[in-house]
């Protein structure tokens, strides 16, 4: 692999944060208008149903609506991608997640992008009215099925076999070429290569983030678009020793969730590589992330900033600064040509070339 396109910026939020939802949700619809003016190219939400830490969830709170969240971001910014990172695709009746995308993308002037995964804990399934039976091959067959329910809607196909009239509204045909799939294993990326989404891998993965990322790029169409999404979290400060005092309620947090499958580890530091966690002075930042091994297939750079972050200031000036210290000198530069009034955003991701 000798060269590849410049990386996308983007600024991922789980909105997991403790406290007044209602201001958790509202602070980061304005962290997002300022990840816009600042050149950002997308914006991602993860989707996360009710509170309670018995059911899995490592932090208080969540985002259970991600199109409704990014319908308020949509009036809020002007050349921003939204993606949803991810929608539980098993959790939800497919035919009206095509409904909600369209519709966010009609809203948003073409900006969606559209992340889904399989999952979704019984105990969630079984509030929301949904069923997950069977062993894991008939989950994934159910999964299946569902994807290609939704990109069958998005596609124009009717949705009654008998009337072929019957079809989604509005129509959003381009959106099934801004689909992702979320993937946990070496497996899972050669198979969502070969159906021609994109791959989003999140910051802890049952197998280190460059196996999927690998498997993803080998099973790429030769001479075809590859998007590779990889969250990281990213935390600046004077130094990593003062970096990693302010990221560690939230790495315990994450490694005290994960402890079955993260790599293992019996540090601080080595529970926050486990959970790709990038912290320390900008130059820290830059030269962690670059040595991380699935960077070398990365598109889209999603980074996470609330490991740290006490307050909404503070997560403005940490976006601030990978902007200015850090982005660019992973090959990002800022979706903007000619000043703010005449912005201009990416349309096009990076082909690996081998």
């Amino acid at each position: 692999m000798n060269t590849r396109s410049p990386i996308r910026l983007a600024l991922h939020s789980d909105l997991r944060e403790r406290g007044d939802q209602a201001l958790v949700y509202r602070d980061m619809v304005d962290l997002f208008a300022h990840a816009d003016r600042l050149g950002f190219d997308s914006a991602w939400v993860r989707q996360y149903h009710f509170r309670g830490r018995r059911q899995g969830s490592s932090f208080d709170g969540g985002l259970p609506s991600p199109f409704v969240f990014l319908s308020a971001v949509a009036q809020r910014t002007e050349n921003i991608r939204l993606g949803t990172g991810v929608v539980t695709l098993p959790l939800e009746n497919p035919v009206r997640v095509a409904e909600n995308a369209a519709v966010l993308d009609v809203l948003s002037n073409g900006r969606v992008e559209l992340g889904v995964a399989n999952g979704g804990h019984p105990a969630v399934a079984r509030s929301l009215g949904m069923l997950r039976q069977g062993d894991t091959d008939q989950r994934k067959a159910d999964y299946l099925r569902s994807l290609d329910i939704l990109t069958g809607a998005l596609a124009g196909e009717p949705l009654d076999p008998t009337d072929p009239e019957f079809r989604l509204n509005p129509s959003a045909p381009t959106l099934v070429d801004r689909m992702w799939e979320a993937a946990l294993t070496e497996q899972s990326g050669h198979d969502i290569a070969a159906r021609g989404n994109g791959v989003l891998i999140g910051s802890t993965q049952t197998v280190p983030a460059e196996v999927t990322a690998r498997a993803y790029h080998s099973s790429a169409a030769p001479g075809g678009t590859a998007r590779v999404g990889l969250v990281v979290h990213v935390h600046p400060a004077a130094t990593r020793e003062l970096a990693l005092a302010e990221i560690a309620e939230e790495v315990e947090a994450t490694y005290a969730w994960g402890r079955d499958w993260l790599p293992h580890a019996n540090t601080l530091q080595e529970k926050a590589a486990g959970a790709n966690v990038h912290y320390g002075s900008a130059a820290d930042i830059v030269e962690s992330i670059r040595s991380f091994p699935a960077f070398a297939y990365v598109t889209d750079l999603q980074v996470a900033v609330h490991f740290g972050t006490a307050s909404h200031a503070h997560r403005v000036d940490v976006i601030d600064e990978i902007v200015e210290s850090i982005a660019p000198h992973l090959g990002w530069a800022p979706a903007l040509s000619g000043g703010e009034d005449q912005a201009q955003p990416r349309s096009t991701y990076g082909v690996f070339q081998d």
